[in-house]
């Protein structure tokens, strides 16, 4: 069976809610059971720094400017900024058949990532934020889909669509080339590529397609 979480789609006010179902998390996900400062400061350098990196993090963009410069997008366009809820760190704008909207990202006693939810379930966690992306992305590309967004009534709406990232500054030539190396090779053959160990560390440094 799909389980169901609700997240907000406001970032300020939960004046309004909608749900998704999810599939079971993906496999090899571990749990930090005891973790650090150290630990959290690690993390968040690291997300934040691949964050910067991918050039569709916004920084701190209110939810109303995100939905301005969503609203005249196609469905599918997305950007990360920073949450304007204390509680939350970063939130995901995207713009779906029925306008823009804000889903706010947890950062969980586990010390991973996941879309916010109102009650445990398998909704997806990740160690950075962008890895959490580019699984919804991954996952919005296939035929059957596995991800809905619904109305607070539970009634099924359309499947959650994460297309294309809208940046919001230019990336330097070198990350470009780097995403285009990653579009045309498989997971795991960077390695196998006839390049010196600096820039195969600069490769998988940010292993996105994004």
């Amino acid at each position: 069976m799909l389980d169901t979480f609700t997240i907000s789609t406001t970032d300020v006010e939960p004046t309004r809610t909608t749900k998704m179902t999810v599939g079971s998390a993906p496999k090899g996900v571990l749990v930090a059971k005891t973790r650090s400062s150290y630990f959290d400061l690690r993390r968040l350098a690291n997300t934040i720094a691949t964050l910067e990196a991918c050039g569709w993090y916004w920084g701190a963009l209110t939810a109303g400017q995100s939905k301005a410069v969503l609203r005249t997008k196609e469905a599918g366009a997305f950007l990360v900024r920073d949450s304007e809820n204390s509680a939350h760190l970063f939130s995901l704008s995207v713009k779906t058949p029925r306008g823009p909207t804000s889903v706010r990202i947890q950062y969980t006693e586990d010390g991973k990532f996941k879309l916010d939810s109102d009650k445990k379930s398998d909704t997806p966690e990740f160690d950075c934020v962008v890895k959490l992306v580019d699984y919804y992305v991954k996952h919005s590309s296939e035929e059957d889909a596995q991800h809905f967004w619904l109305e607070p009534n539970g009634r099924r709406e359309v499947p959650v669509k994460l297309s294309r990232p809208l940046r919001g500054k230019v990336p330097p030539l070198q990350h470009l080339c780097r995403t285009v190396i990653h579009k045309q090779t498989s997971e795991g053959e960077v390695d196998k590529l006839p390049l010196p160990k600096p820039l195969k560390s600069f490769l998988t440094e940010y292993p996105y397609q994004l």
